[in-house]
């Protein structure tokens, strides 16, 4: 998306309805520039945009209007935080900012880029003392990122189980959460996330996490670099919840 379309999105969902609240927002982060430069990736925020995201989360959170939680918890409203990929800014950028308002959040973190040594993302020292501060989940976002519902039965289970494996091995915790790389997902891969011993897992279909759907197939929120705080609000009452049929 475009800054023009986003412009034009965000002008029609200001003329949205609030949604009554039923089910929990599950917001999708990608990566925060900490320099707050200008960047050509839709999925990359500003910090400076991000401090104002973790404000108004801690503000709603405070007063009890949306209490953030975590994505394994059973509250059936609220917000959960989420990361995809496993950005090194997660870590030096994003975690302090949450943990200084105590608010819980999970990273998904792809297992092969903790191998392959690229700076962007997290290495195994980073790993560690993430997982070690208070109200962080690590789950895992595949081991080599690869579109799931593209392979055989026998390949998705490798993937699954490797990246499951090597995270846990790497930070002594059990990894029980998920997200779908790409979104790539269908039945029989949510099936064989389950097999593996994954009992959450995370999509990037558009919606609110709705009591009784499937934990294995929870819906998110997109969170952009356009997206300022009265944009995260909007999306957060459910005022951009029309755009899931386009996205």
């Amino acid at each position: 998306m475009n800054l023009w379309k986003f412009q034009l999105a965000k002008m029609l969902s200001s003329m949205q309805p609030n949604q009554d609240q039923i089910g929990r927002r599950v917001i999708m982060y990608h990566s925060i520039n900490p320099t707050n430069g200008k960047t050509r990736d839709i999925y990359t925020i500003s910090k400076d945009k991000f401090v104002k995201h973790v404000e108004l989360l801690a503000y709603h959170h405070k007063n009890r209007t949306s209490l953030v939680v975590p994505l394994t918890n059973p509250e059936p409203t609220g917000v959960s935080i989420t990361f995809d990929d496993g950005y090194s800014d997660t870590l030096t950028v994003a975690a302090k900012l949450l943990c200084s308002e105590n608010l819980p959040f999970s990273v998904f973190v792809t297992a092969q880029n903790i191998i392959n040594g690229d700076s962007r993302y997290l290495n195994k020292t980073q790993l560690i003392e993430l997982c070690q501060m208070p109200n962080v989940t690590i789950g895992s976002h595949g081991f080599a990122h690869l579109h799931l519902s593209d392979l055989p039965n026998e390949l998705i289970k490798n993937e699954l189980r490797q990246s499951k494996q090597l995270l846990e091995e790497l930070t002594g915790k059990p990894v029980e959460t998920m997200s779908y790389p790409h979104g790539s997902y269908n039945a029989k891969v949510s099936a064989i996330a389950a097999e593996v011993g994954f009992k959450f897992a995370a999509t990037s279909n558009w919606g609110a996490y709705s009591p009784g759907l499937n934990p294995l197939e929870i819906p998110r929120i997109d969170v952009w670099s356009y997206d300022d705080e009265k944009t995260l609000n909007q999306k957060l009452k459910g005022k951009w919840d029309w755009i899931k049929r386009f996205v």
